[in-house]
């Protein structure tokens, strides 16, 4: 897979339907809807506002908000009170050759698993545009996948060059994803703390939904093909080609007790666990 500083930002912004003519036009309204449906209803963008008073009063309004978290346009200016413990990056990845139907972009953060201390600050820094970085919490519509008492966190949509900052107070287990791509598989997890197995959640391998509240499990490759050929009868028998969020977490790479010793799992390493895409890492 080419690197994303291999290429130009010029063919990162291009619309995916100018750069894979595949037959998939029918998919666009799903996508779109389920851009939506994954952004929820956290658009409120973090607070970053410098006073006009004192340098410390400028210096304490540069905190990190426990559901906003902080976002700068410039992840170079990171004031020093907030200097991160771990920087993960978002990505796309293009296929080498753009007019192969058979590989779709892979869109995803990476590392894909890391272990952080509590307290530890973490940067997301996007490497490719319009990403965001939000809990699976019912606060947004989804089966809860952080610990209890944790507030629907979320960044705003970030661009190239931009950073977002959370400070993870709570041992457990985070499952996040990015609001437009996770109905294409953009999903990580962060462990943090020393966990026991009694430590570990049942959320880490069970995937629940609920219809009172309703509320969404991350999606799995039958959901997406179901509603895939229940809205368009162009779609019959389709088969969805990207990655899904639920091959992302259940990955074995991805459990709990590899993440913490190992520290940080590479996405690389989480494609070789997904059979279908087990290739592309050859």
């Amino acid at each position: 897979m080419a690197p994303d500083e291999e290429r130009t930002e010029e063919s990162l912004d291009n619309p995916l339907n100018k750069r894979f003519d595949f037959e998939r036009r029918p998919l666009l309204k799903l996508l779109s809807a389920g851009t939506m449906l994954s952004l929820g209803t956290n658009t409120a963008i973090a607070s970053g506002d410098e006073s006009n008073g004192s340098d410390d009063e400028a210096t304490s309004s540069r905190r990190i908000d426990p559901q906003y978290g902080f976002a700068t346009p410039d992840a170079t200016a990171v004031p020093e009170n907030l200097e991160p413990d771990h920087v993960v990056e978002l990505h796309t990845d293009e296929p080498d050759d753009p007019n192969d139907p058979d590989r779709t972009p892979f869109f995803h953060f990476d590392p894909s698993g890391i272990h952080v201390n509590a307290g530890d600050v973490v940067q997301f820094t996007p490497e490719s545009p319009d990403h965001t970085i939000t809990a699976y919490h019912p606060g947004v519509g989804f089966q809860q996948r952080v610990p209890d008492g944790v507030p629907p966190f979320s960044s705003p949509v970030l661009s190239i060059d931009s950073a977002w900052l959370y400070e993870f107070t709570e041992a457990g287990v985070y499952d996040l994803y990015c609001g437009p791509h996770h109905v294409l598989g953009m999903s990580m997890r962060i462990i943090v703390g020393d966990l026991t197995e009694e430590d570990i959640p049942d959320y880490e391998d069970t995937f629940e939904g609920s219809q009172d509240p309703p509320l969404l499990a991350p999606f799995s490759r039958e959901f997406l093909e179901h509603e895939l050929n229940e809205t368009n009868d162009a779609n019959e028998g389709c088969e969805w080609s990207w990655l899904t969020p639920q091959e992302i977490l259940d990955a074995d790479v991805l459990d709990p007790e590899t993440i913490q010793d190992r520290g940080t799992v590479p996405f690389r390493d989480v494609l070789a666990d997904i059979d279908r895409f087990a290739d592309e890492t050859a």
